[in-house]
C-alpha cells in the first residue's frame, strides 16, 4: 500500500458519510450471484489504494526525476534485479533511490518510507553475448541446428551457430528430447544430440535473440548450488546497502530460505526475505516454504513453462489463497502490463488479468520490463495504481471476512482477535481508515489478513518496519518521530492525533469519520489488546 498520490481523489468531493469504493450493496451480499449482481459500474473508486506496486529498476529510471514521479504515482518498493548490471550500477542505483526518496519526503511533508529490494539471480541459466560481428541480435530460424555450449571461449560469441549457456553442467542433466525455452518461450529448441559440453538441438520455435537472455528447461530441476558466487558477494553487498527485501530465486525448498539466512548472518537478520517460486517443485513444497519466508513472489514466466500456461491459473490462485491463509504476503510477478513497455495504453486483458490478481488476493503486483526499460515508467505505474483501485472495489470482503475468522484457530490470541475486531468494527461504522499503534508491524499485518475495505495506517517509530509493511494489502506505514512520553497514554493519543491529522492533510479523512484505533495496553511489543471507534475532529484530535 502507498501514500496517497496526485491522482487520488480527496473525500470532500462526497457528502459526508459516503465513503467512495465501498460497493456496499454488493460487498455485503449474502450469495456469489448476488455480490456480481448488485456491483455497479457507476459507483466510483476507492480514494487510496490498497494493493502495492512494485517496479523494477533500469536505464528508464537512471534519474531522480524520474524516481520522484515514480513514487508520486504509486511505486512504493523499488526493485534491483541483481541478474543485469554491475555492484556498482546497483549501489549507484540505490543512492539514486534514497535521494528520491528524501526529495519526495520533502514534498509530502513527511518521511517517505520507500522500501528497496533486490533480486537474486539464483539458479537463473543464462546465454552468453552476441558476437560483436553479428550486432547486437542474431535470427534463430525454425528448422535449423544450433548448438548450445558450456564452452567459455564462446561467452561473448554467441552466433547462429553457437549460444554458450552459463551453468557448466548443463549437458549433464539434460536428456534427448527435452525442450529448451530461452527468452520467456521466444524460442524453444527441442534437443537431439549430447556430448561433454554441447547439446545440439533442432530450433522448434525460431526468434530474434539478444545477449544474457534466460534459458529454461520445463520439468529438469538441475542440481546447482542455491547461491553462487556471484550471488555471495551480492548479498554482502546488499547487507552493506541495508536494503529492506531480498528476494530469494527459483526457491524449490525451504533449504534455499535455511542457506540464505545462513548468508545473511547477524548483520542482515532484519532483511525480509522473500521465496520466489518459479517452478513445479516450488509449488509442490509450498506450505513448508511458507513457514520459512518472509512473503512469496509468484513468477509466472517460467511457472508457467513448468506446469504449461493452462494450469497456471489453478496454480496462482491455489498459491494466493494458502498464502492469504498463512497470513504471508504474497505477490504477482510477469506479464501484468507488457504492452506499456512501448505504449501508454494497455491491452483491455492486462487490465482484466490485473483485476483478477486482485480478486484473487495478491497483496503487491510487480511490474518488470515495463519500468526497467520501458519508455513510459511512470504512466505505467500510474495506469496500474488506477486498475488496482477499480478491482479493490470489486472484493466480497464480507464473505473473505467469515472465511477467515472461520479458518483462524480457538482460541486465538489477543492480537489476533482485537485484529478481527477491528475489521468487523470498520465495516459496520464504515470507517474511513484504521490506526494501528505498533512497534514491529505485527498487529497491523494481523488486521490486513482480514481485508477491510478501508486503509490501515500503521504507525511506528522504527523505519525499516515501516518500509517492509509496504509488502502487505492495505497498510499505509507513516514514521512517527517524535521522542516517547513518559506517560503511555499521552504518548499514544499523540500518535493517534498524527496519523489522524495527516490523514485529514491527504484528503481520505473528514472531520467527524470514524476511525478504528487499534493499540496496546502498554509500551512495547506483544502487548496488542484494544480497539476503539473514534471520530476525527476540527483540530485534529479524535473524540
Amino acid at each position: 500500500m502507498v501514500w496517497p498520490t496526485e491522482f487520488d481523489v480527496k473525500l470532500e468531493k462526497y457528502n459526508a458519510m459516503e465513503i467512495p469504493g465501498q460497493q456496499l450493496s454488493a460487498a455485503q451480499a449474502f450469495t456469489p450471484l448476488d455480490h456480481l449482481l448488485n456491483l455497479d459500474i457507476k459507483a466510483p473508486a476507492g480514494c487510496q489504494r490498497l494493493t502495492g506496486i512494485i517496479a523494477n529498476m533500469g536505464k528508464s529510471t537512471s534519474d531522480v526525476d524520474t524516481l520522484e514521479k515514480m513514487m508520486s504515482a504509486g511505486m512504493n518498493i523499488a526493485m534491483l534485479n541483481m541478474s543485469y548490471g554491475t555492484r556498482e550500477e546497483h549501489i549507484e542505483m540505490i543512492k539514486l533511490l534514497r535521494q528520491a526518496a528524501k526529495n519526495f519526503s520533502v514534498n509530502m511533508g513527511k518521511n517517505y518510507p520507500l522500501a528497496i529490494a533486490a533480486r537474486l539471480a539464483g539458479k537463473k541459466i543464462r546465454t552468453g553475448s552476441i558476437a560483436d560481428s553479428y550486432g547486437e541480435t542474431v535470427e534463430l530460424k525454425t528448422g535449423d541446428v544450433i548448438r548450445l555450449t558450456t564452452d567459455e571461449t564462446y561467452k561473448d560469441r554467441c552466433s547462429t551457430y553457437a549460444i554458450y549457456v552459463d551453468f557448466m553442467y548443463f549437458a549433464d542433466q539434460i536428456t534427448k528430447g527435452d525442450l529448451v525455452l530461452i527468452d520467456n518461450e521466444t524460442i524453444m529448441l527441442k534437443v537431439e544430440i549430447i556430448s561433454t559440453s554441447t547439446v545440439t538441438c533442432k530450433i522448434e520455435r525460431g526468434g530474434i535473440l539478444g545477449s544474457y537472455k534466460d534459458v529454461f528447461v520445463p520439468n529438469v530441476v538441475f542440481e546447482m548450488p542455491n547461491f553462487s558466487e556471484k550471488d555471495k558477494l551480492d548479498i554482502d553487498m546488499l547487507i552493506h546497502q541495508q536494503i529492506d527485501i531480498i528476494v530469494a530465486s527459483f526457491v524449490n525448498s525451504p533449504n534455499t530460505i535455511a542457506d540464505l539466512k545462513d548468508l545473511l548472518g547477524v548483520k542482515g537478520k532484519k532483511i525480509a526475505i522473500i521465496a520466489n517460486i518459479q517452478t513445479i517443485e516450488g509449488f509442490r513444497n509450498f506450505d513448508e516454504i511458507l513457514l520459512t519466508a518472509n512473503g512469496i513472489m509468484i513468477t509466472r514466466q517460467e511457472l508457467g513453462s513448468d506446469i504449461t500456461p493452462k494450469k497456471l491459473v489453478i496454480a496462482q490462485k491455489n498459491m494466493i489463497a494458502r498464502a492469504n491463509k498463512a497470513n504471508v504476503p504474497v505477490c504477482v510477478n510477469a506479464h501484468l502490463l507488457s504492452s506499456m513497455r512501448y505504449k501508454k495504453l494497455p491491452l483491455r486483458a492486462e487490465l482484466l488479468d490485473v483485476a483478477n490478481c486482485i480478486l484473487d488476493g495478491a497483496d503487491t503486483l510487480e511490474l518488470s520490463a515495463e519500468t526497467a526499460v520501458g519508455l513510459y515508467p511512470v504512466d505505467t505505474v500510474a495506469c496500474l495504481a488506477s486498475a488496482c483501485k477499480e478491482a479493490e472495489a470489486c472484493i466480497w470482503s464480507k464473505q473473505i471476512f467469515h472465511d477467515f475468522v472461520d479458518k483462524t484457530p480457538i482460541p486465538c490470541d489477543q492480537a489476533t482477535g482485537v485484529g478481527l475486531a477491528a475489521v468487523l468494527a470498520a465495516q459496520r461504522s464504515l470507517a474511513a481508515a484504521i490506526i494501528v499503534v505498533t512497534t514491529t508491524g505485527k498487529s497491523a499485518q494481523i488486521v490486513s489478513k482480514y481485508g477491510p475495505r478501508c486503509p490501515i495506517i500503521g504507525v511506528t517509530r522504527y523505519a525499516a518496519i515501516a518500509r517492509q509493511l509496504h509488502l502487505w494489502r492495505g497498510i499505509i506505514p507513516l514514521i512517527f518521530e517524535d521522542a516517547p512520553d513518559a506517560d503511555w497514554q499521552i504518548d499514544l493519543e499523540c500518535r493517534v492525533n498524527f496519523c489522524t491529522k495527516w490523514a485529514m492533510d491527504q484528503g481520505f479523512v473528514r472531520v467527524g469519520d470514524p476511525i478504528v484505533v487499534v493499540s496496546g495496553w502498554k509500551q512495547g511489543a506483544g502487548y496488542t489488546n484494544t480497539m476503539r471507534i473514534v471520530y476525527a475532529a476540527a483540530d485534529c484530535s479524535v473524540v
